[in-house]
């Protein structure tokens, strides 16, 4: 009886805690997150690699396509989940047609952000066109730091996560991300080192994400929201 008791107090203190703090994560700690463990330091200056990154943006500016620059504009700043989606589901895919889903997505936003956040600080690698101002980038100059890609990184996570969602849509997912870290490349803002740093973290924050029982819980009523939209279409 003072076992149940005692079990009754502490569920009682762990509620009362998440109650006093409603910014408690729900899927994912960020803080608790290792991510210097994950990607390395971006490639100095002087080093092969990094003369590698700084003629690789050169050639893609000189070399840029118009269609480039469309991909580039379309995805600088209207990357979110449905942005992401649409393109292999179909335009219904709409925060108006899926309130479960953009919730859940919001929330997984909202807890992975922190971690691209403290890289980008703790590395400051500037933009290519910074470190080269003879370069002409087709999408307006970001203001933060360049190592690692914010767009590479929450496409790859989202792309791992539907991925779950959705498996049947897996190389769709892959294709999408792989096309968002391209426009990023094309468009001037990134070195290739910064795409493929923001891609291992994704990634890696994906995996983690995926161990959480509660993101576990809510992805099955997405999962269960978008069947019922693509059963429907499908009729």
């Amino acid at each position: 009886m003072k076992l149940t008791t005692r079990l009754l107090v502490a569920l009682a203190f762990v509620l009362a805690a998440r109650a006093a703090d409603p910014a408690a994560p729900e899927y994912f700690n960020a803080a608790g997150f290792d991510w210097r463990a994950v990607v390395s330091p971006p490639p100095a200056d002087d080093s092969v690699a990094g003369r590698a990154d700084q003629e690789m943006v050169v050639q893609l500016d000189l070399h840029r396509t118009p269609e480039q620059v469309v991909l580039a504009k379309h995805y600088e700043k209207s990357l979110d989940e449905f942005t992401f989606m649409a393109p292999v589901l179909g335009e219904w895919c709409t925060a108006e047609a899926l309130p479960r889903t953009r919730a859940f997505f919001r929330q997984a936003n909202a807890e992975t952000r922190p971690v691209i956040d403290a890289a980008k600080t703790a590395w400051n690698r500037p933009r290519p066109y910074i470190f080269n101002p003879d370069l002409h980038p087709a999408v307006e100059k970001p203001n933060n730091a360049s190592y690692p890609s914010g767009h590479a990184y929450t496409s790859s996570w989202m792309a791992a996560l539907l991925s779950a969602t959705l498996p049947e849509f897996a190389h769709d997912w892959e294709r999408q991300a792989a096309l968002i870290r391209w426009s990023r490349l094309v468009g001037g803002a990134h070195y290739p080192a910064d795409v493929t740093a923001g891609k291992i973290l994704g990634e890696a924050v994906a995996r983690d994400l995926l161990k959480s029982p509660k993101l576990q819980h809510d992805l099955e009523e997405v999962r269960a929201e978008l069947r019922a939209h693509l059963h429907k279409k499908a009729a």
